[in-house]
């Protein structure tokens, strides 16, 4: 098969991929506007609160701020820092893109879902404005979904990059475990917020890797 052909069918597979996953968002966050929570919510809600452990807690805490404000502008910076250093400065401009590209805001304000109250779940932290989507599962997927792609560029050796990845994966999932542990979101808002953070994820890789093929010396 002609590469030409390759690289056509593989460009339809994405756009259909995301528009699907567009689709799905949509309709979720339809849902979120129109129940305060979904079935199962509250039983998963439950089963995370009752996870017991010292480290466990700690994990989580961690996590959640390497992915609110300092932490996640620290990471941020700190590696956009070192990607330009070693040359790879494209993808450190899109790495600032992916940490500012949040509209998570918006979106919130349109679904105008309430946070989970004391009534139906424990709630161990203070946290006001709305729910859906998580702006911590946003940040997260966002800013460590970008510098999981950007390790893959930047960082031949597999004994390196495997190790920065993998750490990039825990962080995420972690922080969105917290906000349902810590009884501030449902998981379904993490859900909408992981889903919706891939979405611009994949449109910033997708620009990103364009760009490198029309400037591959930036």
């Amino acid at each position: 098969m002609a590469p030409a052909v390759m690289r056509d069918r593989a460009r339809a597979a994405f756009w259909l991929c995301w528009s699907l996953a567009l689709v799905g968002f949509a309709v979720l966050a339809s849902f979120a506007a129109a129940f305060d929570y979904f079935p199962g919510d509250r039983g998963l809600t439950e089963a995370i609160q009752d996870i017991h452990g010292h480290a466990w807690p700690m994990a989580l805490d961690w996590a959640s701020r390497l992915s609110e404000w300092p932490g996640a502008f620290i990471v941020g910076f700190v590696a956009a820092a070192g990607l330009w250093l070693v040359s790879h400065r494209s993808e450190a401009v899109w790495l600032l893109g992916a940490f500012l590209s949040q509209l998570n805001a918006a979106v919130k304000l349109a679904v105008d879902r309430p946070r989970p109250s004391a009534e139906l779940v424990d709630v161990r932290e203070v946290a006001t404005g709305l729910s859906f989507p998580s702006g911590h599962a946003v940040t997260a997927v966002l800013l460590y979904g970008f510098l999981f792609y950007a390790a893959g560029q930047a960082l031949p050796d597999r004994r390196l990059r495997y190790p920065v990845q993998a750490l990039c994966v825990i962080i995420a999932v972690l922080t969105g475990l917290q906000r349902v542990e810590a009884g501030v979101h449902w998981p379904s808002d993490v859900l909408g917020g992981a889903l919706f953070a891939a979405l611009i994820l994949a449109l910033l890789i997708w620009g990103h890797r364009r760009f490198r093929a029309r400037w591959p010396a930036f």
